[in-house]
């Protein structure tokens, strides 16, 4: 189970690392020709404004996406972490049963 949990990490981690080069790609990488048949990169509509919010707001969202692969491939460490210590027995579980089976009085 515990490489399970380090291989999923590693998949989130490099999903992240794709879309965080995805969004300075969108970010940075912008052409738009005047020519009607000329290079076009990054360019949607005509005009350089319009094309440099939609640019940005491509860039954040690739960002985002890449901000919680990394969070979740870490979580993912860190609960592999964990059932590697639980299962070396350095760490104790342990679920004590201190509940009454008995009413309140009214």
């Amino acid at each position: 189970m515990k490489k399970k949990f380090i291989v999923v990490a590693i998949v989130f981690y490099v999903f992240g690392a794709i879309m965080l080069y995805k969004g300075c790609d969108k970010m940075t990488r912008y052409y738009n020709s005047d020519n009607y048949y000329g290079l076009k990169e990054n360019a949607y509509v005509g005009g350089d404004a319009y094309n440099y919010i939609i640019n940005g707001t491509y860039s954040t969202s690739f960002f985002v996406l890449a901000a919680g692969c990394m969070i979740t491939g870490t979580l993912f460490l860190g609960m592999g972490k964990i059932d590697l210590l639980i299962s070396k027995n350095e760490i104790k579980v342990e679920v004590k049963n201190e509940m009454n089976n008995e009413l309140p009085p009214l």
